[in-house]
């Protein structure tokens, strides 16, 4: 068992570009019910899911269109339009959609450790998924955090969104990037 999750660790890759092949949401919630078993201080438990899909996928689709516009204000309006277009139909290639939400502690410190805790589970589910076949694209960008996206997801003030996941069946491999040597990152006090 630990030489396959070795390889798990070592072989999951973020990869966005997916085959067309539908994700079964019985799939994922069963996933995510795994997923979930992560330490977590004072079992706060602080994560919901907000699956979407159909109708909502469109109109996360729409928002990230006017983010994609947004954040090329210099563009010429058919560059605009392009931008628009190529950012709609990144939403819409992404077979599933899966925001993570934490619930905000008043404490700082149980904030911190449900945010930790809320990324290890998002890290089981990329691990789980990926045995699955699949590949989990953690995004945090602009469109996880505006207005328009939090009133699809219905945010509430004592929320904050840990990522975004995009789940699919990969249509490409990625080679891993090798990664620095831990000896160097390691301290060692006697």
């Amino acid at each position: 068992m630990m030489a396959s999750l070795k390889n798990l660790i070592k072989e999951r890759r973020s990869i966005s570009n997916y085959k067309e092949n539908p994700v079964s949401k019985e799939l994922m919630k069963d996933l995510l019910s795994i997923a979930v078993w992560v330490p977590n201080h004072k079992m706060t438990e602080p994560w919901r899911f907000v699956f979407i899909t159909g109708e909502s996928k469109k109109k996360l689709a729409e928002i990230n269109r006017e983010v994609a516009k947004e954040k090329a204000k210099n563009a010429s309006r058919e560059e605009l339009e392009q931008i628009g277009e190529n950012g709609y139909q990144k939403i819409m290639n992404v077979p599933f959609i899966i925001m993570v939400i934490n619930t905000l502690h008043p404490q700082e410190k149980l904030r911190e450790e449900d945010y930790a805790s809320a990324s290890c589970l998002i890290q089981n589910f990329s691990l789980l998924a990926w045995e699955e076949g699949l590949s989990v694209f953690w995004k945090t960008g602009k469109l996880s955090f505006c207005e328009e996206t939090a009133a699809l997801i219905d945010l509430k003030d004592d929320e904050r969104v840990v990522g975004l996941l995009q789940v699919g069946y990969p249509a490409k491999q990625v080679n891993p990037i090798p990664r620095i040597n831990v000896n160097d990152r390691i301290t060692e006090l006697d």
